[in-house]
């Protein structure tokens, strides 16, 4: 037993590694971003919320701006270690976290949040189509979601190849490559309009950061 708990912590150990050396750089242009749009004191919902790495950078602009984060995750391990940056942090008053998915959360009230974040978690959802349906009900009147995700114009088929060796190697699951005009497609699907398209930068691999901000269109 003992063998097997150092085994998993060795593994979680390199995950982490991992999960820091392949998107940290864009966690950190997510939240510089993302954080600073929020009005204060916004009620938000953080889908993916992960490890929390964030707080070390922005707990203090968190507190200031007087946020109020519920961060949702399927990832225990990581929820653990955001849970002791919580801590660490003294964000007990901001940030409360769960760990259920997208699919099976259900908000304290419908119109709950000023503001839904997929902060790069909404490539991992094979379903999106269906998890915008569900999540749509959960928005404030004048409520946005906000999309935050590295997006190609052109085919990636490097990309796609790296995503799927990285997932059989690590287990560790960093979605599909996200298309741009598919991603339009599926928004004007959902009846969704784009409030604010912000280019961030372009990685080494031809991708560009994007925060994309959109609102429930009345039918």
């Amino acid at each position: 037993m003992l063998k097997k708990n150092i085994k998993e912590k060795i593994i979680f150990i390199m995950k982490n590694q991992l999960y820091k050396l392949v998107i940290n750089d864009v966690t950190d242009h997510c939240y510089k971003n993302c954080l600073n749009y929020f009005p204060n004191y916004s009620v938000v919902m953080d889908v993916g919320i992960g490890n929390g790495l964030m707080m070390k950078k922005y707990h203090s602009l968190i507190k200031s701006k007087n946020l109020n984060i519920i961060g949702i995750d399927i990832n225990k391990e990581y929820l653990n270690h955001c849970n002791c940056l919580i801590r660490i942090y003294q964000l007990e008053d901001q940030i409360k976290i769960y760990h259920q998915s997208v699919e099976s959360y259900r908000p304290p009230k419908k119109q709950y949040f000023d503001f839904i974040l997929f902060s790069m978690s909404f490539m991992l959802f094979n379903e999106q189509h269906l998890v915008l349906d569900r999540i749509k009900n959960w928005l404030k009147p004048g409520g946005k979601i906000v999309f935050f995700q590295t997006m190609w114009q052109d085919r990636a088929r490097l990309i796609e190849f790296i995503k799927l060796q990285l997932k059989y190697i690590t287990t560790v699951d960093f979605g599909k490559v996200t298309y741009e005009k598919d991603f339009f497609d599926l928004l004007n699907e959902k009846n969704l309009s784009i409030v604010e398209d912000r280019a961030i930068e372009k990685n080494r691999f031809k991708g560009e950061y994007r925060m994309i901000v959109t609102s429930v269109d009345s039918l």
